[in-house]
């Protein structure tokens, strides 16, 4: 059935006249993702996936809100560090921002103001960083809002602290949500123990993700690309994180409009 509400909360739904017609207080959300490995048991376009299934969500709870619009989701990213496993699309770091700061002044220069940088995947988000800087030193009265979905608060209630901080690539966090949001994509037989970072039991000052940060590529942390546990995933879960994600960013969007 045709679901003009809905429909309306994506860009791409929209008529050239619907765009003239939308209030400049818009808030635009800018969905960022990746293609790349996930492991044996999670597909490539698990950020992608994510980010799209909850965004649709977001916008059947919030059918009647005229309060923000939803850009593409620019799914090839910077994942270069995932380029050792096959089927992994990437685009080099220096390219992946300029190209994002060129496409990003499109909708900026037509006087929309307001934005949620909605990022999937982390290995750019410095690159978010960047472009975001750059965006604001140019359109000096835009408000900018950077968002990895990943780093929300809440969600160690849900899942320990441990996984949360040291399996951040297709751990129990990632596979909840895809088991949750597309379970037909994820090879089930395929999930099996995984391990943390090893920055987990590390009392070097150096770390993968500690404040003092060793560049690595996945390959050094991991021979599966996994880095995390799958094997306690559960759709229950993931479906209590994917209800925490979406309140957060509706929390987003209240506080964006107030600024």
């Amino acid at each position: 059935m045709y679901n003009r509400k809905m429909r309306t909360k994506f860009w791409i739904n929209l008529t050239t006249e619907d765009i003239s017609k939308l209030s400049r207080n818009t808030i635009i959300i800018v969905p960022f993702s990746a293609i790349e490995q996930h492991g044996p048991h999670l597909p490539l376009g698990t950020d992608k996936i994510i980010l799209d299934k909850i965004l649709n969500k977001l916008c059947k709870k919030n059918s009647k809100s005229k309060d923000f619009v939803v850009l593409p989701n620019l799914s090839v990213g910077s994942s270069s560090e995932h380029s050792s496993f096959e089927g992994t699309l990437s685009v080099n770091s220096l390219n992946y921002i300029n190209f994002c700061i060129n496409y990003l002044e499109n909708i900026f220069s037509m006087k929309f103001n307001k934005y949620v940088f909605l990022n999937s995947h982390g290995g750019q988000t410095s690159h978010m960083e960047i472009v975001a800087k750059e965006l604001k030193g140019k359109f000096k009265k835009s408000k900018i809002i950077k968002a990895n979905y990943f780093l929300f608060n809440g969600y160690e209630k849900i899942i320990s602290i441990n996984e949360l901080s040291h399996g951040y690539h297709g751990g129990e966090f990632e596979t909840s949500l895809m088991l949750y949001l597309d379970k037909e994509n994820v090879r089930i037989k395929k999930i099996k123990k995984g391990s943390l970072s090893p920055d987990y039991k590390s009392k070097n000052v150096i770390g993968y993700e500690k404040d003092v940060k060793l560049q690595w590529n996945t390959e050094n942390i991991s021979k599966t690309g996994i880095i995390g546990n799958p094997l306690n995933a559960n759709s229950l879960k993931g479906e209590k994180l994917a209800k925490i994600t979406i309140s957060t960013i509706e929390k987003i969007i209240k506080e964006l409009k107030l600024l």
